[in-house]
């Protein structure tokens, strides 16, 4: 008798169909309304000279003035493109940036609370110092927390953020109760005033006359909150605490999209574009975490982020000074979760099939790594095992991802 060989112990009946690309973690792509992975978030690194070394806070004004604060100096780059030059020192902490429009003058108090400067367009100069930090300009008036006392919340005068006096319709303040501990931050949203606390939120209702001015009585207790990441986004306020992603419009609920349940120490944040850009890790790994606030999707960029700043452009500072381009990336990765394709039993994985620019597959099973390149988009694999995990590596849009499988019985 002949001896014919078989090239497998399958028939095609035997083999199944499992599509890949609906879940797993995205790094610099994002997803179609059709399911397909388009890259998405790429970086580009700024070489102005003058750059300090290392950044502990950045602004970006509304005037397109890009900021960064490192150990009590302040460097200045003029539209974001200019170099930098120093634009203010001895500063005690990193200020807070409050733009006023007074009459037909406009410029921003610059201040840590010890020290302030006035920027205008084209000048700084030394400024009375205002009795806050943490400040913001609201309904004409500048609002800070004491410099001494991180639960009173002070106002200047309508209309004159250098008016201190204490009136009835002049400065004033209003000091807040003890549990939700002091103030770390105020911002402005919607048409009412937060006050962020190490544990919590208070509201206050700051606009008319001073003498309406109100604190709401509010149930928004939370875990310890991180102040630079909290932003508003989408008509909603967001921040990190160590329990992860929370979010306020009238209460505060947890929010958590697929994709986001191992990001953890974030550090900071800024918004923008429906887009909430937080800085912190992805297990050991460095990363910024891309959100989108309306239509929960994630997305990763692999790079550190010591602080991020945004006003109609995002930049961080992490190895480098680098702005995101949420629509221009060269290329993206996708990563699978750990996958036994319904079954624990042993399964051979013929093949993967892609639709699509893929540069390259890498296979994971049984702690061995296989990567596949060239070939087109059907990629022979001939793994054996029960779990895989899949990582696809694409230079444009990718439609499909297919894995055609057999159980071994």
């Amino acid at each position: 008798m002949r001896y014919v060989p078989r090239s497998t112990e399958f028939s095609d009946g035997d083999y199944k169909a499992k599509y890949l690309l609906s879940g797993g973690r995205l790094f610099g792509l994002r997803r179609t309304a059709e399911g397909a992975l388009v890259p998405a978030f790429g970086t580009e690194k700024l070489q102005q000279e003058g750059m300090p070394a290392a950044a502990q806070a950045a602004y970006f004004s509304s005037g397109g003035d890009l900021y960064l604060y490192n150990s009590g100096s302040l460097y200045r780059s003029t539209g974001a493109y200019g170099n930098f030059f120093l634009f203010g020192s001895n500063f005690t902490s990193p200020p807070f940036f409050a733009e006023c429009h007074e009459g037909e003058e406009d410029f921003a108090i610059i201040s840590d609370g010890s020290l302030a400067l006035r920027a205008e367009e084209s000048s700084v100069q030394d400024d009375t110092c205002p009795p806050v930090c943490s400040a913001v300009v609201h309904y004409s008036r500048l609002f800070g927390v004491d410099t001494s006392d991180k639960r009173m919340v002070r106002w200047s005068a309508a209309g004159d953020a250098h008016d201190w006096t204490e009136s009835i319709n002049g400065a004033g303040y209003v000091r807040l109760d003890a549990p939700r501990g002091d103030i770390s931050k105020l911002v402005v949203f919607d048409d009412k005033l937060i006050a962020v606390r190490k544990y919590g939120l208070t509201v206050l209702r700051v606009f008319g006359d001073a003498e309406s001015f109100r604190v709401d009585v509010t149930d928004t207790d939370t875990d310890e909150i991180v102040a630079d990441t909290v932003s508003v986004c989408g008509g909603k306020l967001y921040f990190f605490t160590p329990s992860g992603l929370y979010r306020y419009d009238g209460t505060v609920e947890k929010y958590e999209p697929e994709g986001l349940e191992e990001f953890c120490e974030a550090a900071c944040a800024a918004a923008c574009g429906g887009w909430l850009y937080a800085g912190g890790k992805l297990g050991e790994d460095d990363v910024i975490a891309c959100i989108g606030c309306e239509s929960g999707e994630v997305s990763y960029i692999k790079q550190r982020a010591d602080c991020i700043c945004a006003a109609g452009r995002v930049f961080f500072f992490g190895d480098g000074l680098y702005e995101i381009k949420p629509d221009a990336a060269s290329s993206g990765e996708w990563e699978s979760d750990v996958l036994d394709f319904g079954t624990p039993e042993k399964k051979l994985l013929e093949r993967v099939e892609a639709a699509g620019s893929v540069s390259s597959l890498t296979v994971n099973c049984g702690g061995r790594s296989r990567t596949f390149t060239g070939g087109g988009n059907t990629f022979k694999t001939g793994i054996c095992g029960r779990q895989f995990t899949f990582s696809l590596v694409c230079s444009g849009k990718v439609y499909r991802l297919c894995a055609r499988y057999a159980i071994r019985r």
